[in-house]
């Protein structure tokens, strides 16, 4: 008979572990407050509470000073201290905790690793079985038949746990038992912890000498019948192995007392643990909330700070929802808006009942559903539309089964509302919903709200299911997208989904618009400089890449086709030539073999070129380390020519064809203008972009793209744009006069930064001068301008300072910037965009790079 289960979890080595791992992501909420050790620490609890399926759960926390530190001063010294953004992280996972009703065990003067050893004994002898959730490989050695410890390791990027039993801990050393672990570390100590062990004794050693004697007592009392290289080692320091024994050992009678019915997984109050999530913008897509344990029977209420939000009202009822009254307030959650009986029109009846309400509302809330992500290659499923949270409905057009009307006859009715530039309609994401619909052939005009530009301007998760969740506080998450059509090989499409499944998605989807709509056009008015933007760039921009994704680019195949036989011929040489050099033929795209080639074969040595090994092994040969060696071994330019002709063929010669449109003829690329965090337009499936502009090569690949008959091609370009956003930017005299005397800006530069007459500049001092100019305004610093330039570091700094002094006002700009953006947390461009620089209040290299990035925000934006 299986005993009931109880997970221990070690909650500051998880929380550690998870600050450090996800310290990079940088994820907070749109309000600014760091979230990432947070969510990583509900992760890996969730994660294991699911998988695991306990019956009862606690946690166990240090408390400061133990025993340990009273028999050694030393202990854990040397360990940096605790980093600013981890203390408010720390008091949210007990709020979480709190919320989830697991409580939390300390003891005053020990380690969360003995209330662990304590709680496990009294465990085992109340007649359960222990799983030790932590990221500290030390509680190993409370491993039995009763106890096991899931190890986790969140810095793999996605975090694993292995589960260990007395099998898998014998298994990983060597044969030991868990019992003889902490005489392990006696001997061979601990770094991490600044445990001493025996000098000269290594892990593998330890080992060996365990195995021989059994423990660290019968070993210290035979000394004279270990390896001789071990004895003196012993005999010196016997005192520090037994020590450092005492200080790894973790103790089982901690002044704790495991309480059960306090510990029972599920009996919380799953509306505190919402109302928390909510704060923290812990979104539908992080799929912590499918991972919560199942209320098991009524919930303990759990105390939450003062300061959170209460749990959202449940009001049964009608309610109001003012789109243009900026006095009245957004509207609550409520059950009808979440629970909508899904008004699903398929009679000729309904569809004009439908139109009249329409024509007699002063806005509406519109979605689409089709049978692809690829708005211009997709058929459109049905459509949604909301007045108010209590009166939407869905049109089904395109499901595979099911009564619904006619294409034509819901375009028909529908188009003229569309189309109408004086109905203010609102949607998430217009841009993808207008092309949808624009295939099916209704023309939206009129948008008058985007709440997913609106969410990323405002620093927010641009999700729809996201928002709605943590801006309208609704009770439960919304279905999602993959609930309906799953995922992976199984996923079907849309129009698949049974119409009476469907319609209350896609219900939920243009409600949700509606009152996103209003939430975030108040957070909008609260910011007049950010408003303005949106309203008079992004928001008519929206227009303007439809129609150019609705119009594609034309692409001369047979062209292409006669450009990739041409580059596999080059290609072809270039392998045959290699081969050559090499002696022999080898795998050219195998880094090992590679490396064999170029370190053993041809006898490079790596020294010479300072290369450092890798962890698997070998070096690695980038693009840079090529360029280097490929001054003295041809070899290393014929490889770095394949991999940049191979990578082209593949990336956009072989590629593109299969990206035209068989309806159209053309490639219709998606631009993306809020997927760049300077506010510039992004460009993908394909990317074109980003397709070499420098090389003949990618000019060669350019040449593809053409007009159609009785069309031409127009480039336009800014003259010296990003220099006269400076100078605007800046205000800086010099700068400003030079671009207003026509002056040859560079050579201007030049001029002042070498104190010569502008005619003499030469083409050299033209260069540097322009490549410390841009340098500075992309934050470079003087050792990245040495590099560049190929000079000492020292003249780098006399450059940059020489250009602060002949342009102060650069000087200005850049040091008011970084304040601003340590003050406010963010930097703004001249229109008011906004880019997030929480690092810049950060240390070390994350520091320094969030300043260059701060310096060249506005400029950029």
């Amino acid at each position: 008979m299986s005993r009931p289960l109880l997970v221990l979890v070690d909650g500051h080595a998880l929380a550690y572990r998870a600050f450090f791992a996800l310290r990079e992501s940088g994820l907070r909420s749109s309000r600014g407050e760091p979230t990432y050790a947070v969510f990583g620490f509900a992760q890996i609890l969730l994660t294991a509470l699911s998988d695991y399926r306990p019956e009862y759960v606690a946690v166990a926390f240090d408390v400061g000073r133990t025993f340990r530190d009273d028999l050694y001063a030393e202990y854990k010294a040397g360990r940096a201290e605790t980093p600013e953004e981890f203390h408010p992280q720390f008091e949210r996972i007990k709020q979480l905790l709190e919320a989830l009703a697991i409580p939390i065990y300390t003891a005053e003067g020990y380690e969360a690793d003995d209330v662990i050893g304590t709680l496990a004994r009294q465990a085992t002898e109340q007649g359960l079985d222990t799983i030790v959730l932590t990221g500290d490989s030390d509680v190993l050695q409370l491993v039995n038949d009763h106890v096991r410890v899931a190890l986790a390791n969140p810095y793999s990027g996605k975090t694993s746990v292995t589960l260990y039993d007395l099998d898998q801990v014998r298994k990983r050393y060597d044969g030991l038992e868990p019992g003889q672990l902490a005489d392990l570390r006696g001997l061979k100590g601990d770094q991490s912890d600044n445990i001493p062990g025996v000098r000269g004794i290594g892990e593998k050693g330890a080992i060996a000498l365990l195995k021989q004697f059994g423990s660290l007592d019968q070993l210290l009392e035979n000394i004279a019948a270990a390896p001789k290289r071990y004895q003196s080692l012993l005999s010196e320091q016997a005192d520090t192995a037994r020590f450092s024994r005492q200080l790894a050992t973790i103790v089982t009678d901690a002044p704790v007392q495991l309480d059960l019915e306090k510990a029972r997984l599920g009996a919380y109050d799953r509306a505190a643990v919402m109302a928390l999530l909510q704060e923290l913008e812990f979104g539908v897509s992080s799929n912590l909330i499918k991972k919560l344990p199942p209320v098991v029977q009524p919930p303990v209420l759990a105390e939450l700070p003062a300061d959170l939000p209460a749990a959202p009202t449940v009001q049964v009822g009608p309610t109001q929802l003012s789109l243009f009254d900026g006095d009245a307030p957004p509207a609550p959650a409520t059950t009808a808006a979440m629970s909508l009986p899904a008004q699903i029109v398929c009679d000729a009846t309904a569809l004009a009942e439908v139109v009249a309400r329409l024509q007699a509302a002063p806005a509406f809330a519109f979605d689409t559903e089709s049978t692809s992500l690829q708005a211009v290659s997709s058929d459109l499923v049905g459509i949604s539309l909301a007045i108010s949270p209590e009166e939407a409905c869905y049109i089904p057009v395109g499901h595979e089964t099911g009564e619904q009307l006619p294409l034509a006859e819901v375009v028909a009715a529908l188009h003229p509302l569309f189309a109408d530039p004086n109905k203010p309609k609102f949607a998430h994401n217009a841009k993808f919903d207008a092309e949808v619909l624009a295939g099916a052939g209704i023309k939206v005009a009129g948008l008058a709200f985007d709440t997913m530009i609106a969410a990323a301007m405002l620093g927010k998760r641009q999700g729809l299911k996201d928002l709605a969740f943590y801006e309208l506080k609704i009770p439960e998450p919304p279905t999602t997208i993959e609930d309906l059509i799953g995922r992976g090989s199984k996923q079907i499409s849309f129009s698949a989904v049974p119409i009476d499944q469907a319609a209350p998605y896609a219900i939920a989807d243009a409600v949700h618009t509606l009152r996103l709509t209003d939430v975030l056009r108040r957070q909008l008015d609260a910011d007049p400089p950010l408003r303005d933007l949106f309203y008079r760039v992004e928001l008519p921009l929206i227009e303007v890449l439809t129609e150019m994704e609705l119009a594609g680019i034309l692409l001369d195949q047979e062209y292409l086709r006669e450009l990739g036989q041409r580059f596999a011929q080059r290609i072809d040489a270039l392998v045959e030539r290699i081969y050559e050099q090499a002696g022999g033929e080898f795998n050219i795209n195998s880094g090992q073999q590679l490396n064999e080639v170029l370190f053993e074969r041809i006898g490079i040595d790596p020294r010479a070129y300072g290369l450092s090994k890798l962890k698997s092994g070998g070096f690695s040969i980038t693009a840079e380390v090529l360029e280097e060696l490929s001054q003295l071994y041809p070899i290393a330019a014929d490889i770095l020519a394949y991999r940049q002709l191979t990578k082209l063929k593949s990336t956009y010669i072989d590629a593109l064809p299969a990206l035209v449109n068989p309806r159209t003829g053309r490639i219709h690329t998606s631009y993306n203008q809020i997927g760049a965090a300077t506010g510039r337009l992004s460009s993908n499936n394909p990317n074109l972009q980003n397709i070499p502009v420098r090389t003949e090569e990618g000019r060669e690949i350019r040449r593809a793209f053409v007009a159609a008959p009785g069309h031409r091609f127009v480039a336009a370009d800014y003259s010296q744009i990003e220099l006269r956003v400076l100078a605007h930017i800046s205000g800086d005299e010099n700068l400003i006069a030079a671009f207003q005397q026509g002056l040859d800006i560079h050579a201007a530069t030049a001029s002042r930064l070498f104190g010569v007459e502008p005619e003499q500049v030469d083409k050299n001092q033209r260069r540097v001068a322009k490549t410390v100019v841009f340098g500075v305004i992309y934050g470079i610093s003087p050792f990245g301008l040495a590099q560049r330039l190929g000079i000492e570091r020292e003249m780098a700094r006399q450059l940059i300072d020489n250009l602060f002094a002949q342009f102060p006002g650069i000087r200005r700009y850049i040091d008011q910037t970084l304040a601003f953006g340590r003050q406010h947390g963010y930097v703004q461009t001249l229109f008011g965009r906004r880019r997030m620089m929480e690092d810049l209040r950060a240390s070390g290299v994350r520091r320094a790079a969030a300043e260059r990035e701060a310096i060249n925000a506005p400029i950029q934006g």
